[in-house]
């Protein structure tokens, strides 16, 4: 049957292939050309598109979803590819296309973080039941594959974070989080009043509920996750620097060497 829920044996087993997904695309693509890379990347975002598309059908004709996601009938308005971390899937492509440091930025953190946030906190139809059902095996896929596609923009050496990225990739998650919050104005009004992509309006998220008790304001209230989001990326891009300079040294060393040798020759 093999269920699956946070922090199980089944739960950790798709975290591991996802890792070692990563690590192979990492060694397979070592010092390929750029465009080999960029090709391969949004082969496998529009793959997970399918894939998307074909997990949110399978909910569709699941009897047993709406009464455990606590709504009346299945609604594609509110299962289309505009929450924080699915957004990615188009957002990796044309980043890596038209090489724009602020969206990739943001496809970097936020693809990981979004779709691992959602496994570790996934709604109660997604919890206890076999990973070979149609809606779970859709559900961990999917976000598995947007993981591995978010860390492969460091994997394969397209996108490397850097200190000056950051008011880029906050004016990106600004205009993304206001679009969203205008698209569920719309539905919400018109043909589907729960519609809540980038959870714009109050959701039944522990930490989202505290942030509504500091700001009741739908969007304003997210601007505490900030708090969240900017130690975040400063430990990452404090790390990844770190990496690179470990990196370069021996680089260096050898280059001073060399030219040592030069010079007394």
């Amino acid at each position: 049957m093999l269920p699956v829920k946070p922090f199980n044996g089944v739960f950790w087993m798709i975290l591991a292939l996802t890792i070692v997904a990563v690590a192979a695309i990492r060694r397979n693509f070592a010092g390929q050309p750029y465009a080999r890379k960029t090709r391969f990347l949004t082969c496998l975002c529009a793959c997970n598109i399918v894939v998307f598309f074909v997990y949110k059908f399978m909910l569709s004709i699941d009897a047993e979803f709406p009464m455990l996601a606590g709504i009346d009938r299945f609604n594609w308005f509110n299962e289309l590819p505009l929450q924080l971390c699915n957004i990615n899937l188009f957002l990796i492509p044309l980043g890596v296309r038209r090489k724009s440091r602020p969206v990739l930025g943001f496809s970097f953190f936020t693809a990981p973080l979004g779709a691992l946030m959602a496994l570790l906190f996934p709604e109660s139809s997604f919890i206890g039941y076999s990973i070979f059902t149609p809606r779970i095996l859709g559900f961990y896929l999917t976000h598995s594959l947007l993981i591995i596609c978010g860390l492969s923009l460091s994997a394969l050496d397209l996108y490397r974070p850097r200190w000056r990225d950051i008011p880029g990739i906050l004016r990106t998650l600004g205009v993304l989080a206001l679009g969203a919050h205008i698209v569920n104005t719309a539905l919400r009004h018109t043909v589907c009043a729960y519609a809540n992509y980038f959870f714009t309006y109050r959701t039944d998220i522990s930490i989202l509920n505290l942030f509504w008790k500091l700001i009741p304001v739908p969007l304003l209230y997210l601007l505490p996750g900030l708090l969240i989001l900017l130690p975040y990326m400063c430990i990452i891009i404090a790390g990844g620097s770190l990496m690179d300079r470990r990196t370069a040294q021996p680089v260096e060393d050898e280059e001073a060497e060399e030219e040592k040798i030069t010079q007394s020759s």
